[in-house]
């Protein structure tokens, strides 16, 4: 993830860049300066200390592309980018995260930063945030069970349900199509209980998608005539026949 030019403050005040619930970290943790390619860490006086690489910082660190910073109990990887985090062709950050075996923090904080900026009124922020995570997604093909699948998804459904838009549950449905993937059970009655308060859904991609499922289930997919059924039901709801 891309960070601008400025300070971003990592604590367990709601206020924080990264806001981290963890009893082992303090309200003012750390904070990163960054200045062009140049990033800063600086611990703020914190009870347990920040650690770079396994080694307690004193005053001001220069982290470097691969550093690991802790913060409680918390690791955070740095990661050098020469690509703003809007660009659609940006995937090379993503695909870091998808490697085999890796740990996908990437697609988890960008999940926490939405959640957050929805919880402070930022809408236009966690919009940002999302959108940038569907589209280097849909450019990774990944199974619906990967930790950046169950964050991006995450990040849909949270936006429609704060919004009360279909342009959000246009774009689940749209991910969905192009990544072949059946729609679990919880998100589908998360897509309903988000319907209640939303007039209209845009877009093709929620019928596209029900005929996506009869093809599975023409296929032989198991489980794909009981996801059918409850998604034909929602494009009924949402006038799209």
């Amino acid at each position: 993830m891309s960070l601008p030019d400025g300070e971003h403050d990592i604590g367990r005040l709601p206020d924080c860049w990264l806001t981290i619930d963890d009893d082992l970290a303090s309200r003012q943790h750390a904070r990163f300066h960054i200045a062009g390619p140049t990033a800063v860490l600086v611990d703020l006086g914190s009870r347990n200390g920040t650690f770079v690489n396994g080694q307690r910082i004193v005053g001001r660190r220069t982290v470097h592309d691969g550093d690991k910073v802790r913060v409680g109990r918390e690791i955070l990887v740095v990661v050098r980018s020469d690509q703003s985090m809007d660009d659609d062709d940006d995937e090379g950050g993503l695909r870091r995260t998808l490697a085999p075996g890796e740990d996908t923090r990437f697609p988890s904080l960008i999940g926490q930063l939405v959640e957050k900026s929805l919880r402070v009124g930022k809408v236009k922020e966690a919009e940002r945030y999302a959108s940038a995570l569907t589209n280097q997604l849909s450019a990774s093909p990944v199974d619906v069970e990967h930790p950046a699948a169950k964050a991006c998804v995450s990040c849909l459904l949270g936006l429609a349900e704060h919004t009360a838009s279909g342009v959000w549950l246009d774009r689940l449905f749209q991910l969905h199509v192009k990544q072949n993937w059946l729609m679990p059970v919880d998100v589908v009655d998360r897509v309903r209980g988000a319907l209640d308060r939303i007039p209209r859904v845009p877009g093709h991609a929620l019928a596209d998608y029900e005929q996506q499922l009869r093809r599975l289930q023409r296929a032989g997919h198991d489980t794909a005539g009981d996801v059918l059924a409850m998604v034909a039901e929602i494009v009924d709801a949402a006038g799209q026949r």
